[in-house]
Order: structure tokens, then C-alpha cells, then sequence
């Protein structure tokens, strides 16, 4: 499907955006892991928050980051958070070395997603085998369950050329559309979801973006998917994905403009000689 002039322009701003980004100097080791732990911390709050997790963002940074449980939140959310943090190391590992898509990625991820929080283990990672649909849409089920290997399948086939045909924002947005529009596992499908979509953005080189869990952004979210699934129309889901996309390279440059300032100026303010 052509894409519209709006979504045109939103995909070469990345690129301009995504250039800019590589032509500043790295951050100090240090700084990397905080950034990256940071990072890590809001994809988890904010992707099971968008899933019903009562967990506040400082409760899920105590949890990942201490290991212990946090007074009055629930178990099922405090499992939910160690699931997804496993699951998010799982696939930044992944995005490092470059893997291809596959079937066994997608089942890994939601195994790893759904692995201490489900009533049984052995679903994790398993393709359901009863029909689903989205609340209050029961007249537009999901893909049957006979269905889902074949469509995961063709998921693969497709992926093999798109990642190198579309741009790598547009190709993520369709990777997660379409994942979730087949909806195979019993639970964890959309949280599976933003781990593929920033699985896709991590290994061009992008940074990781988290959707929102307020009210507005939630619902815009949605709305999204499901315009997309019921038209088939993919751009008004590829141009809210841009849009998180544009606003998280935004962010990353200003850091590293900032610490490029903040070297500069420190250069200048010493007494020190040789320095």
C-alpha cells in the first residue's frame, strides 16, 4: 500500500533525525548503562501497564532493580514485570546480533513474557487453540486457531522482504500490526507485540519506544490497530509508531548535544594544566 505525503514526511524526518543521532559522540560507559536501564524500565512499566498492571513506574524500577517485592502491589504484577524484564534482555540480545525473525523468536518471546505469569507454564509460548476477538468485537474474531501457523508463517515470509523494502519505522509498526492482528498466544500477544516492534527498531539502529499507558495515548493506541485491522489501511497505526519514534530520537539527541556541551565546557573551566 502507497504511503500518504503526512507519513512521507514524518519517515524522512526519522531518517534525518536517525543521522543526526550517529554523527554526535557516544556517552561514557557509565552513562550508556544508565540510559539503557532507563530505557528498559519504562518499556516494562509502560507495556504491562497498557495490559492492566497497577504498578507505578518507580514500583517497577524497585522491583527490577532491587529484586524485591513492593508493599501492597499485587503478585501477578510484580511477576509480570520480572516476566517482561526477561523478556526485554531476551530480545535487546537478539537486536544486537542481528537475527533474523523467526518463529522460534516469536514463541520465545512470549514465553519469557508469560513464563512465572500464568496459571499454566505449558501454555507459554503455545498457539491457542479457541477463538478470541477484541472486547466488545465479537463478530471480528481474530485469526482462527487453525489458521495461526500458517499466518505466522507468511508473518516470517513477509518479514524477510519487508525489512528490506520499507523504512525501518514503517517496517516495525507493520511487524507489530500484523503480529497482533493474528493474536496467536493465549495471553501476552500485545505485550509480544512491542517487543517485536522494538526488536525491529534496535536492530536498524533506533532507539527503543514505549506507548503510553495514560487513558488518551492508550485509546489513540488502540484506535489505531483496530482502524488498521478493520480497513487494512496500515498507515494511521505506521504514523502513530512515527510519531513515538520522532519523539524518542528528539530526546536522544538533546542528551547527547547536552553532553557534548557539557565535555566542551568542562575543557575550558580548570586551572589544571595538560588536562
Amino acid at each position: 500500500m502507497p504511503i500518504n505525503n503526512k507519513l512521507e514526511e514524518k519517515l524522512d524526518l526519522l531518517t534525518k533525525l536517525h543521522s543526526e543521532m550517529n554523527q554526535y559522540r557516544p556517552l561514557s560507559k557509565k552513562q550508556v548503562e544508565q540510559l539503557d536501564a532507563n530505557v528498559r524500565i519504562e518499556h516494562v512499566w509502560s507495556s504491562n501497564a497498557i495490559e492492566g498492571s497497577t504498578l507505578n513506574r518507580y514500583e517497577t524500577a524497585s522491583i527490577l532493580n532491587t529484586g524485591m517485592t513492593v508493599h501492597g502491589a499485587s503478585l501477578r504484577d510484580t511477576m509480570a514485570a520480572v516476566d517482561l524484564n526477561e523478556a526485554y534482555d531476551y530480545m535487546m540480545d537478539l537486536a544486537s546480533r542481528k537475527q533474523p525473525l523467526t518463529t522460534v523468536i516469536i514463541r520465545d518471546l512470549n514465553r519469557l513474557v508469560m513464563l512465572k505469569n500464568t496459571d499454566d507454564r505449558s501454555q507459554a509460548g503455545a498457539y491457542r487453540v479457541i477463538d478470541v476477538w477484541p472486547n466488545g468485537q465479537e463478530d471480528q474474531p481474530y485469526t482462527a486457531p487453525t489458521e495461526i501457523p500458517f499466518k505466522i508463517q507468511e508473518l516470517i515470509d513477509w518479514s524477510e522482504k519487508a525489512i528490506n523494502q520499507l523504512h525501518p519505522v514503517q517496517y516495525a509498526a507493520d511487524l507489530h500490526q500484523k503480529f497482533v492482528s493474528i493474536h496467536p498466544f493465549v495471553d501476552g500477544n500485545g505485550r509480544t507485540a512491542r517487543l517485536l516492534m522494538n526488536f525491529a527498531l534496535s536492530e536498524a539502529g533506533y532507539p527503543v519506544v514505549s506507548i503510553m499507558p495514560d487513558k488518551k495515548s492508550r485509546n489513540e493506541y488502540m484506535e489505531a490497530l483496530a482502524t488498521s485491522r478493520a480497513t487494512g489501511n496500515l498507515v494511521p497505526f505506521e504514523e502513530l509508531v512515527a510519531d513515538y519514534a520522532i519523539s524518542t530520537l528528539k530526546k536522544r539527541i538533546n542528551i547527547l548535544r547536552q553532553n557534548e556541551k557539557n565535555i566542551e565546557e568542562a575543557k575550558e573551566a580548570t586551572n589544571l594544566r595538560d588536562y
